[in-house]
């Protein structure tokens, strides 16, 4: 059964506070993950003999699957949990979410979105892996940089004013487990995306070509939405092309805008919201020589997650999906 938070601020924001074992980098291209190696003993033997990990093992086992050595700063065990066998995983959770999980049983309940406490205060930070895909593409330092601070400085007001206990509080009541692994699985879920283009991309790709590359991935093929281009047209040379997910959310314009005035011909996010796509076809056109591919939300979160929900359920664990994620 979950463990019960103490009082202390400590207990409950476990994730950013407790030491994480380092972890060893992957030999091999994320592809294979499937039977992972190089996982701390610990969780290797508590799972082989016992079928179950706690809260703290399940966050290795996603910063190990990510390449991950320190927790980012959007995701944490709120409430931590011992002895988990049976597990529901949801995109976003509530508190209706606890009081089904909790009458049917469940150990322990992650959600991928942050669910409160610093995972909500801490996702301005995490918005700085934009500049790092923006620089890694060829985008000068300065303006990576400028664009995540824009970014920054627009979100952060709004993420101070969350009410960043509700969900954590009610699940300290109701006595059971609650942890959210954001960018892990959306770290895991970038690679992918990046890497099947890599792979499988003809030479001189169109703007359809990539489309047709990522349409082939099982989450993409099964998700109720489609795969849209929202600016630039389907029949243009692809060019120089960089997948922004995996930063905390979209980039909004800042980081498109940084991408298009250096080199990059076509970006890809996850979603975009209208305004700021709006803002970018006047700044571009609507059908001009840039390329936005929007991926859909749901279905690319669903990639990154899909890998963690196999390897748990590899070492024993029952795991429920719900909320929007595409098992496949």
């Amino acid at each position: 059964m979950p463990e019960r938070a103490s009082s202390s601020d400590d207990a409950r924001d476990v994730g950013r506070s407790s030491p994480i074992p380092h972890l060893r980098r992957h030999e091999k291209a994320l592809a294979d993950v499937g039977g992972p190696t190089g996982l701390p003993q610990r969780v290797k033997l508590r799972n082989r003999c016992r079928g179950a990990m706690d809260s703290q093992e399940i966050l290795a086992l996603a910063l190990h699957l990510a390449n991950q050595s320190e927790v980012p700063a959007d995701t944490t065990i709120n409430v931590p949990a011992r002895d988990v066998r049976k597990v529901l995983f949801g995109i976003d959770v509530d508190a209706a979410d606890l009081l089904f999980a909790k009458e049917k049983g469940y150990d322990l309940v992650i959600a991928h979105h942050p669910t409160g406490g610093s995972a909500v205060l801490g996702l301005p930070e995490v918005f700085a892996k934009h500049a790092s895909i923006l620089t890694s593409h060829g985008v000068p330092k300065e303006a990576a940089d400028a664009a995540v601070r824009e970014m920054q400085e627009e979100r952060e007001p709004r993420v101070h004013a969350e009410n960043y206990d509700h969900l954590p509080s009610m699940a300290r009541m109701i006595g059971i487990g609650l942890m959210c692994i954001h960018n892990p699985c959306d770290e895991i879920g970038r690679r992918l995306m990046d890497e099947a283009l890599r792979a499988q991309l003809p030479e001189k790709p169109r703007v359809r070509d990539a489309v047709a590359v990522l349409e082939s991935m099982p989450e993409f093929r099964s998700a109720l939405t489609h795969i849209v281009v929202r600016m630039g047209t389907t029949d243009h040379p692809l060019g120089k092309w960089a997948v922004h997910h995996g930063a905390g959310t979209n980039g909004g314009v800042p980081v498109a805008r940084a991408a298009f005035d250096h080199g990059i011909d076509t970006v890809f996010y996850i979603h975009i919201d209208a305004g700021a796509l709006r803002r970018l076809w006047e700044a571009y056109g609507r059908e001009g020589p840039r390329n936005l591919v929007v991926t859909g939300h749901v279905a690319s979160d669903s990639i990154g997650i899909n890998v963690l929900v196999r390897e748990l359920r590899a070492r024993g664990l029952r795991v429920d999906t719900y909320s929007g994620i595409v098992d496949v």
